[in-house]
């Protein structure tokens, strides 16, 4: 095949439940970013999107899950954690998808016989 200067792997991963998204890399994104900046709004902008959005984002995903996935600070206002819950499905979310990502990158570039870069969304330490 003619080999392609700078390839990008860009992979959207999601599982769903009785036809409805249970987690994704959107939620996990999310996630990870309101852990990281302790705030829904910090994370939002981060993501640029409205707090609104991601508020309805966060909603949603707590309603199909069952479980809350963020909870208020005690004593900080409006800064966000994660449950224990929210933080244990993000890792293992997130370690599901790096290993894709780095299997689909790899089996891309044998198969397609081209240099295939991942997007960079996520990186290894993230899970540290």
């Amino acid at each position: 095949m003619t080999k392609e200067l700078d390839t990008t792997l860009r992979l959207r991963i999601w599982l769903e439940q009785k036809d409805k998204t249970y987690i994704g890399i959107g939620s996990t994104l999310l996630l990870k970013h309101v852990e990281d900046l302790g705030s829904l709004r910090k994370a939002a902008e981060a993501l640029g999107m409205s707090y609104r959005r991601a508020w309805g984002k966060l909603k949603n995903a707590e309603e199909r899950i069952g479980q809350p996935l963020v909870e208020k600070t005690k004593g900080m206002g409006q800064r966000f954690n994660l449950s224990p819950y929210g933080k244990e499905l993000m890792e293992k979310f997130l370690s599901f998808y790096l290993d894709v990502e780095d299997y689909a990158t790899k089996r891309a570039g044998e198969l397609l016989e081209m240099d295939v870069k991942k997007s960079g969304e996520f990186y290894r330490d993230d899970t540290q």
